[in-house]
């Protein structure tokens, strides 16, 4: 699991556990507690997908937040560049996540940011040679946009 789902399935878990235990022992106040846990569960599981179909020549993406879905679709030949997004995480530590670049709009390929920039430079350099076979564009620096 990638990003928060991973604590949304923890957190899922407990309100489970919490929700058998108030049952099982007749007491309801423990109820609050397991709709705690399970609020939290549906507020980290966050979810973003993507499609690259090379036939039709356009990726799909979907995402969803807790009351929240948006999707889309993006012709290969609207893709400018696939950036880098980069933050600063827990320490000083730089996190990163891909970004899909188009004339009208950036499009984050993910909720969360994650480490390892070598891995995001790889996936990056893959989607371009699937979405832009030809393309002569080049690596960005580390954490920049383009």
């Amino acid at each position: 699991m990638a990003g928060t789902r991973w604590v949304s399935a923890i957190c899922a878990a407990v309100a489970l556990f919490t929700l058998y235990s108030v049952i099982t022992r007749h007491e309801p106040k423990g109820l609050f507690l397991a709709a705690f846990f399970l609020l939290f569960a549906l507020i980290m599981d966050l979810r973003k997908t993507f499609t690259f179909d090379a036939m039709q020549r356009i990726v799909r993406w979907k995402g969803r937040k807790v009351f929240k879905a948006e999707s889309g679709e993006i012709p290969f030949d609207d893709i400018t560049d696939i950036g880098t997004e980069a933050s600063v995480g827990d320490m000083g530590v730089p996190i990163y996540r891909l970004t899909i670049i188009t004339p009208r709009a950036t499009i984050p390929m993910a909720y969360v940011y994650g480490g390892d920039h070598d891995h995001y430079s790889t996936l990056r350099r893959q989607i371009l040679d699937f979405a832009k076979p030809r393309s002569t564009i080049q690596s960005p620096e580390p954490g920049g946009s383009g």
